[in-house]
């Protein structure tokens, strides 16, 4: 009996060595797990980790904090071509290899139609769901009532390969490629839609690019829909591309020289300032950082982590990395000083009247500012460098009727508000 008690003793400490261990040599690192995963893992809204496992074929919860096991799931996911799972904004509900799952009991609710590996909630409701459809049938996604096991197709020309909700239920951004054989391979090219999460309507193409063999498998919003974008997992230039959810759309590429002989890598972004990027450039080297975005500059680095899908976990200010590791942001800002990012414009009133538009009482800091002017489908309208001299800014703009989008860059400040010009 004593031999098994031993034995037992021994098991348990080598779970929490699995669980819960931490490297010596970055101390950045809150946590790293050994086991091999079989899906990109999600981030509850209590901060735990939800993510499948590979030897056992079922899914894992993890402390977020910790990194130890809390619970298992029995429910089935692949050994190959991960499944993405997807968790209400209440976190009531999770949805895992084409099941939904109630988070509390762990007890499957409903099965779902098809064979899509791509569902998310449509945000914030949390009994939507957008499921991609392949190319050959009906439509490209359908939005289904989980409760009422109704839904709504809608069909876009080329094959959906990736979607994406906003936490916030403003945008859904959809990803899809041309996959027509009378088309030659060398003039495929890859489109990137942001849509309206709550009307369903597209609001803009933010790209549509020759495919240079490329395909979109994952996408992100930051925390406040500030920006979408992706990461470049297969093909191509390697390079990690986002946008601005407003107009006038900015579009930003990240290339680094040591990723060009390199794989796939992914995108994460960190709240709304900053983005963890990886690549992947073969199976023994791999390279990633964190990219301040208002600065335009890598604030960290390193060659042991990276992840086809980072993660930030909100509730303890992490990111995780493919389900191995979490690093701590606080510690990383701590370590490179970098503060956090200014606050936006205070005291900025903006006027129309009779052919005039009037900015006043606003706060500068660069006496050149840079103003632009947008109506609500993207167009500029005006795009202009101002020299300040006073706390009022005076603008001749004959504008019809409608809603505009203001924006002004104030050195590392960045302001946008909407106005209505009625006639």
């Amino acid at each position: 009996m004593k031999r098994y008690l031993i034995l037992l003793v021994l098991l348990l400490c080598s779970a929490v060595v699995l669980f819960g261990q931490e490297p010596e040599d970055d101390p950045n690192v809150m946590w790293t797990c050994k086991w091999n995963f079989s899906t990109y893992p999600a981030v509850h809204p209590n901060g735990n980790i939800l993510i499948g496992h590979r030897t056992y074929g079922d899914v894992i919860e993890i402390n977020g904090l910790t990194g130890e096991l809390v619970r298992r799931i029995d429910v089935a996911v692949s050994d190959y071509d991960p499944d993405f799972i997807d968790i209400s904004n209440d976190g009531t509900r999770m949805v895992i290899a084409r099941k939904v799952v109630d988070y509390a009991t762990g007890k499957v609710i409903s099965e779902l139609p098809g064979t899509s590996k791509i569902i998310k909630f449509l945000h914030p409701s949390n009994n939507i769901l957008l499921i991609r459809l392949y190319s050959q049938q009906e439509y490209s996604f359908i939005k289904w009532n989980i409760d009422e096991g109704t839904s709504e197709g809608y069909k876009i020309a080329e094959s959906v390969t990736a979607i994406e909700v906003s936490k916030d239920g403003k945008y859904f951004a959809v990803a899809s490629k041309d996959m027509d054989e009378d088309i030659d391979y060398e003039y495929r090219h890859t489109h990137f839609y942001l849509y309206d999460a709550q009307t369903m309507k597209p609001i803009r193409q933010l790209e549509d690019v020759v495919s240079e063999s490329r395909t979109i498998d994952a996408i992100q919003f930051s925390e406040n829909s500030k920006y979408v974008g992706y990461g470049q997992p297969t093909g191509g230039v390697q390079k990690a591309t986002f946008f601005t959810c407003e107009p006038p759309y900015r579009k930003w590429e990240i290339e680094r020289e040591n990723w060009l002989n390199g794989g796939a890598h992914g995108l994460g972004f960190i709240k709304d300032e900053f983005v963890y990027l990886s690549c992947i450039r073969g199976p023994l080297v791999q390279n990633s950082v964190i990219y301040d975005i208002q600065n335009d500059k890598i604030i960290y680095e390193t060659e042991q982590y990276q992840s086809y899908y980072p993660l930030y976990n909100y509730k303890y200010n992490s990111i995780i990395i493919g389900g191995r590791v979490s690093l701590s942001f606080d510690k990383i800002l701590q370590n490179v000083g970098v503060e956090e990012p200014p606050q936006p414009m205070k005291n900025l009133n903006i006027k129309y009247a009779n052919g005039l538009l009037r900015i006043i009482d606003y706060e500068t800091i660069s006496p050149n500012i840079t103003l632009s002017i947008s109506d609500t489908l993207g167009n500029v309208l005006l795009n202009r460098t101002i020299v300040t001299t006073n706390s009022i800014i005076e603008i001749p703009l004959v504008l019809p009727a409608g809603t505009y989008i203001l924006q002004i860059q104030d050195e590392p400040n960045y302001h946008s508000q909407k106005f209505i010009v009625v006639n």
